[in-house]
């Protein structure tokens, strides 16, 4: 056949065949799934609307994944990185799939954190938490649009040639501009219309995160908050020092104050509970664990040999093992790097090797481990495992005790097992053991097992990341569990894996006299429970009770120390006090002394908005409360100490005095206080300072709002055509091209 004259004959199909080709290779392969979809396929298709008028066709959708491709080009995500925490999220919820890491999710959130914005963890993870891009760039450009934001082709194109050689690295404007004309086929003024978009993006959200004005007043009072400092030297008579050696309280007053307070955490402190009494029980888990000591595991590990340090000295003295030697004596600056030598370095070199070794070695009886307790699981796909209920897998979990015989015969080393009492947040943070243990996340940055362990969702307490490690599940494997110092190869001490076998809601207690245990890991077999693994209600109640009843003698004493110092002096008089006290105690005269002189200095106040602040950024984490509830002890305390200086004044009136602090449950002897005010002229200097920087904590913080995925999807009523419409997946053509 004349092959001029078959494409003769059929060139129109030839042609059709021609643009579908180039379509594809476009915008990517899944327009090709697309295309064999059928009715996916009819792009003038509504497929979903923006409040009652504005339809979404699928072709929108393709028109907004050409937007984001061309914004790729452009290196946009590149561009936003670089700018302050509205672009960067901006960039994240548009570009994540692309260039996403765990050291800027990182920085993020360590950003957050420096800066006081009001996010929260919770909020920075749910930006990744979202459907295809394609959808909220079309709403996004939308929405500004409706607002009016536009930019002029010829600024976004003198913008554009001023930031393309920060972007191209020195590459020019008709470079680049010109590069992706010519190879993607794409018109000049389609490139500066869609980065125009972008800008406009930006621009909006810039002006809806900082419509509200800041007042003077407003900067005034943050200014004296922050600038302002309180010096105080003070003795504290704290009520737990009366309360040591007394004697029980009876029954019906125990009964009374438990009933009174059995609704509250611990230290939380409110005009209904001044003290910060309570007894309502926290959310706690009980754990199993698998566990080798790495001590152990040295044991059973052969030494490296001369001829594995050679090589490893061989393969690494360039990278490893140089250092910076001056080749003049005479001449400060003549330095020149030099090779140590295989004798300085063969110490380090064989502890390297070994730890190498040991951690080798661990891994594979943890893998072992891990591989023997989901024998059951092995023959089932994620879906089918997800598909079983609480009891069903824990049926199916392997046992823990006889894995931990069989490992242990198999590598000749103990391997440890057993199971934890039910453990708070907080019980787990203070243990010496478990506030240690990390599990490596999917960025390789360590996650705290409680952390992990409170993420559960039957507490769902913890927050966790895309970075972090996946949720667990009752009865599923968690680790390997790490000493962090282990994690950074320092020393550590055991390594493990874990799972939880019980979680339970924060509730009320049973009754005062409820009991539980509270044991950690255990290693050593003939190891008992003592007192101190066991927590009571009651006495946690006796303890309270007592210590309300001691703060009328830490007044009493407070009074008399004062009375005493105006005669003797402070500090003899601390010695005095200290001398009695053990005396009528009993105590040797080696102990601690109970009372002490301090002078505490440049103490700040706390506003209430700080106090939300704290709040926001602790959510998701298990432990938040406690810090929290210390926050507002101690912003009550020196909110208490700046009451005793008048307004106007820098000193302290009618001084010494005695102050009650009722979160602390103490009295302090006030010998004298001050205030480092902030004057006019201080003022003056911090106002531009403090007004930017209200302005800029305000909007930045608003950002992780308006770039919610949910909250963009209310915010522009977004509804799918139909019941069963699913929003364009990874795989269907982005189509973008909004129609009223």
């Amino acid at each position: 056949m004349n092959l001029v004259k078959w494409f003769r004959r059929n060139n129109k199909k030839v042609m059709a065949v021609v643009v579908i080709v180039i379509m594809i290779g476009f915008i990517g392969g899944s327009a090709l799934t697309s295309l064999l979809q059928g009715n996916r396929g009819r792009l003038r298709d509504v497929i979903a609307h923006l409040g009652d008028k504005t339809k979404i066709r699928r072709q929108d959708l393709l028109s907004a994944r050409q937007e984001l491709e061309i914004l790729r080009m452009l290196r946009a995500d590149v561009l936003l990185r670089s700018q302050d925490l509205q672009g960067v999220i901006l960039g994240e919820l548009l570009f994540a799939e692309q260039r996403t890491s765990a050291a800027l999710v990182n920085r993020i959130k360590q950003t957050i954190r420096q800066q006081q914005y009001d996010i929260s963890d919770k909020q920075i993870n749910d930006i990744y938490r979202r459907q295809p891009p394609d959808i909220y760039w079309h709403c996004l450009q939308h929405e500004a649009q409706l607002a009016g934001i536009s930019l002029p082709e010829a600024d976004v194109s003198k913008l554009l040639a001023q930031i393309i050689p920060q972007l191209f690295e020195g590459g020019t404007y008709s470079q680049v501009i010109g590069s992706i004309m010519s190879q993607r086929r794409i018109p000049q003024d389609r490139i500066l219309a869609t980065l125009g978009k972008l800008l406009a993006v930006l621009q909006y959200a810039h002006m809806v995160c900082s419509s509200e004005d800041v007042t003077t007043q407003q900067i005034m009072h943050t200014a004296s908050f922050e600038e302002e400092r309180v010096n105080a030297e003070f003795v504290r008579f704290d009520s737990t020092v009366f309360a040591e050696g007394q004697d029980e309280p009876d029954a019906a007053k125990m009964a009374e104050h438990f009933e009174k307070y059995k609704k509250f955490s611990a230290g939380e402190v409110s005009d209904e509970n001044p003290y910060g009494f309570g007894y309502k029980l926290p959310d706690r888990v009980k754990l199993e664990y698998m566990a080798v000591k790495l001590d152990d595991v040295r044991t059973i590990v052969t030494p490296p040999t001369q001829d594995e340090m050679g090589d490893y000295y061989n393969r690494n003295k360039e990278q490893s093992f140089t250092e910076q030697v001056q080749s003049d004596p005479n001449d400060p600056n003549s330095l020149t790097e030099r090779v140590k030598s295989y004798g300085e370095v063969a110490d380090s070199i064989s502890e390297q090797l070994l730890k190498s070794k040991i951690n080798a070695k661990t891994e594979m009886i943890l893998q072992d481990a891990t591989a023997l307790t989901e024998s059951n699981l092995a023959d089932m796909n994620d879906a089918m495992i997800a598909g079983l209920d609480t009891e069903q897998f824990m049926k199916l979990a392997g046992d823990y005790e006889a894995t931990a015989q069989k490992l242990s015969e198999k590598y000749g080393i103990k391997v440890y097992t057993g199971r934890t009492g039910l453990l708070s947040p907080l019980q787990m943070q203070m243990d010496e053991q478990l506030r240690t243990l990390v599990v490596r996340g999917y960025g390789r940055n360590p996650v705290t097992l409680v952390q992990v362990v409170f993420a559960v969702d039957e507490l769902a307490v913890g927050e966790l990341g895309q970075f972090d490690v996946r949720k667990p599940r009752i009865y599923e494997n968690i680790g390997p569990v790490r000493d962090w110092m282990s994690e950074y190869d320092i020393s550590g001490t055991i390594v493990a894996i874990v799972r939880i076998t019980e979680a339970r809601k924060a509730c009320e207690p049973e009754s005062i006299d409820q009991t539980f245990s509270t044991a950690s890991f255990r290693f050593d077999p003939n190891q008992e429970e003592s007192e101190e693994d066991v927590y009571s209600v009651k006495e946690e109640v006796a303890e309270d009770v007592k210590k309300l009843a001691a703060m009328d003698l830490a007044k009493a004493k407070a009074d008399q120390f004062i009375a005493q110092a105006v005669k003797d002096g402070w500090a003899s008089t601390v010695e005095s006090f200290n001398k009695l006290h053990k005396q009528e105690r009993g105590l040797d005269a080696n102990e601690p002394d109970a009372f002490r002189l301090q002078n505490s200095r440049d103490l700040r106040r706390m506003s209430k908005a700080t106090l939300e602040t704290l709040a926001t950024q602790n959510q998701g984490n298990p432990t938040g409360a406690f810090f929290l509830n210390e926050s507002e002890s101690n912003r009550q305390f020196v909110d208490q100490l700046y009451s005793l200086v008048p307004a106007g004044s820098d000193t302290g009136k009618d001084l010494p005095t005695v102050l009650e602090v009722k979160p602390q449950m103490s009295y302090y002897a006030i010998r004298n206080i001050s205030v480092k005010r902030l004057w006019k002229e201080g003022y003056e200097k911090v106002k531009v300072e403090r007004l930017y920087r209200e302005d800029v904590v305000r909007s930045q913080s608003l950002a992780a709002v308006h770039f919610n995925p949910e909250n963009i999807i209310k915010r522009l009523d977004l509804k799918w055509a139909g019941a069963d419409e699913e929003p364009a997946d990874a795989n269907t053509p982005a189509e973008s091209e909004a129609a009223s």
